[in-house]
């Protein structure tokens, strides 16, 4: 008996389903505050060169009158802060005396601390020539992802959804509390990268788990209340960082702490019935079939499996071919959509972690702005549900980002000192692109045909880690030129946008099992269920026709005659 004949008869969503689906959305809530942990972890703030041991911040001194360089442009003051005047400075004596020439900041710096009591940057002065490695620090958080999504995402497979779950979640708990004692910045570097590889892990092995517990009725909700998660995880993580007064190790050593809660996941969630049937353990799958008849409070037979062991010891196995992600760029039409949903995925997770992690420089108390950053993904994902199945999933994700980076780009280049303006474009422009996100993962696959659809999937998500790396240093441009990073991101928002809509729709429609189908997908000549014909086992010439481009019009007639309807 197949998993949705079994799901008939035990409900598609019922109160063992509904229970496991909530202990995993609550599970996810926290994982991230790890991908996010640099927006606070990694945050800077005002700051000019110190000339004495114990010298503390203050705005306007007359010690800092005496050391610093300034300018005045429509006046405006602007202090030097990788530079200061070449004098001795004593103490017992302050005398402000003419000293044309400067000198870099050699006893470090003195930062203002008035909302942030203690980050990376203070303690290991990450400032003026290494900047450049505070905005290393957030680029972890992609190349994490990546590592996490290529490892979780192949040994889950392998070894099954429960094991990677729990194993993630034990080494965030290690790792993440090991990270606030970190003694140097390398080593935090590091952690970072490790505990952004296991939560990515985590969140994907926890979506797949939740979306493969349920039929599909009740997918496309459970697939937006697992993103839903990130967000209410997003909202309270402002609240965590505002509590520990941005101290760093504080901040750290909680994200590390709160992941103890779930240890019970342990003995509570099982494994994944579908994984179980796949891998032939049918005695695993039936215990927990049964489990949850139990309840639901239905009635499931004894023995469900039988046709399927005795399938499993006839000799008489069907050789079928295996597929590769190399298989999307074989024929023009699947090569053409794989390159365009890669670049949009690149795009979507560049505007949005560029947004995410950088929200500390639109200008507003950064943990209102983290926060209101976060509250905006709500009436972005539920814009994304209510329109996924009425204008269809290409007019979504066309519209959201068009209107994303059209929000970016006017909040780069309005005039800062209109109070608010600036930062509600911004996160008017986060909104959209959030809607984009949830919109991707479904479009994503729906497209990609059955056989590949994981290999399309993982190699889309490899570009979009490529765009969340790139996105802490396209952010550093604002010091340059504060519209350029916002132009940057809204203009590729918007190619992606456009290039969206050479997409095929993919709403109400049969989606595509083969390469065949996949290639032919939105055209005239789809035939949903053309399949092969079962064989022994494949010859060098079956398998070329395999793989042929279909090219012209007689080459897809008689590839769809031949393989029947």
């Amino acid at each position: 008996m197949q998993f949705e004949e079994i799901l008939v008869i035990l409900g598609e969503f019922g109160r063992y389903q509904k229970i496991q689906f909530f202990l995993l959305f609550i599970g996810t809530i926290p994982l991230c505050w790890v991908g996010l942990a640099p927006t606070f972890l990694s945050a800077s703030s005002d700051h000019y060169c110190r000339v004495l041991p114990n010298q503390t911040y203050q705005d306007d001194s007359p010690l800092k009158n005496c050391t610093i360089p300034y300018t005045v442009v429509d006046d405006k003051v602007t202090w030097n802060q990788c530079n200061r005047y070449n004098v001795n400075i004593t103490s017992s004596s302050i005398q402000c005396l003419p000293h044309p020439n400067t000198a870099p900041c050699d006893d470090g710096w003195v930062y203002d601390k008035s909302t942030y009591e203690n980050t990376v940057v203070y303690e290991f002065d990450l400032v003026c020539e290494k900047d450049w490695m505070k905005q290393l620090s957030k680029s972890m958080v992609g190349a994490g992802q990546l590592f996490g999504a290529l490892i979780f995402g192949q040994l889950a497979d392998i070894y099954g959804r429960k094991p990677l779950f729990l194993i993630g979640l034990m080494l965030i708990i290690i790792f993440g509390i090991a990270v606030a004692f970190s003694p140097l910045f390398f080593l935090f570097v590091i952690g970072q990268f490790l505990l952004t590889a296991f939560a990515n892990g985590v969140y994907l092995t926890g979506y797949v788990l939740g979306v493969e517990l349920v039929g599909p009725s009740a997918r496309l909700f459970c697939s937006m209340m697992m993103m839903l998660s990130f967000s209410l995880g997003y909202i309270a993580f402002a609240g965590v960082a505002y509590g520990c007064h941005g101290n760093w190790r504080n901040i750290q050593f909680i994200i590390g702490v709160v992941f103890v809660l779930f240890i019970p996941y342990i003995w509570i969630i099982p494994e994944s019935v579908r994984w179980l049937i796949q891998k032939k353990q049918y005695y695993r799958a039936e215990i927990i079939l049964h489990k949850a008849a139990k309840c639901n409070k239905v009635n499931l037979q004894q023995n469900i499996f039988d046709e399927e062991q005795k399938l499993e010891e006839d000799d008489s196995i069907v050789f079928r071919r295996h597929h590769t992600m190399c298989d999307l760029f074989k024929t023009p039409n699947l090569r053409c959509r794989t390159l365009n949903l890669c670049f949009n995925w690149m795009a979507v997770s560049l505007v949005y972690w560029g947004i995410s992690l950088n929200t500390d420089e639109l200008g507003l108390n950064p943990y209102l702005s983290f926060l209101i950053s976060g509250a905006v993904e709500i009436p972005g994902y539920l814009l994304c549900w209510m329109l996924l199945d009425t204008i269809g999933r290409r007019w979504v994700l066309c519209s959201s980002m068009i209107l994303g980076g059209g929000s970016l780009i006017a909040s780069g280049c309005v005039p800062v000192d209109i109070p608010y303006l600036s930062p509600s474009l911004a996160m008017a422009g986060k909104m959209f692109v959030t809607s984009a996100f949830g919109d991707i993962y479904i479009f994503s696959a729906e497209i990609f045909p059955t056989c590949v659809r994981n290999a399309g999937i993982g190699i889309s998500s490899t570009m979009a880690r490529i765009g969340t790396i790139a996105s802490p240093f396209i952010m550093l441009l604002i010091t340059h030129w504060r519209p350029l990073p916002f132009i940057i991101m809204g203009i590729i928002s918007i190619v992606g946008g456009m290039f969206s809509l050479l997409l095929p729709e993919t709403s109400k429609q049969k989606l595509p099992e083969t390469l065949e189908e996949g290639e032919l997908f939105g055209t005239v000549f789809y035939v949903p269920g053309s399949k092969f014909t079962k064989v022994e086992d494949e010859d060098e010439e079956s398998k070329d026709e395999l793989t042929t481009p279909l090219l012209n019009n007689s080459t897809v007639n008689n590839t769809v005659t031949s393989y029947g309807t």
